[in-house]
């Protein structure tokens, strides 16, 4: 198997890196999208430049400003039904 010096091989290691429980990694990657996998005999692999990626695309999207939500006024909500 290729390796390089960004990968991380098995659970523990995913783990050390993010300072998460394996609980928290498992759910990460279940619900939000983190980049790790079971491959080959079932070990977790992943990847640091993945998961730094996947950290700052996290951050931008938590930092975005919420665009306004433009309602129209209920007097003219009224007026339009009774046309």
């Amino acid at each position: 198997m290729e390796t390089n010096d960004t990968a991380l091989s098995g659970m523990k290691a995913i783990c050390g890196y993010v300072n998460r429980s394996e609980s928290t990694v498992l759910k990460m990657i279940k619900e939000e999208g983190f980049p790790a996998k079971k491959i080959g005999g079932g070990i977790w692999e992943s990847d640091r430049d993945l998961i730094s990626a996947w950290r700052k695309k996290r951050i931008m999207d938590e930092t975005e400003p919420e665009k306004p939500v433009l309602k129209t006024p209920k007097k003219k909500q009224q007026a339009k039904k009774g046309r």
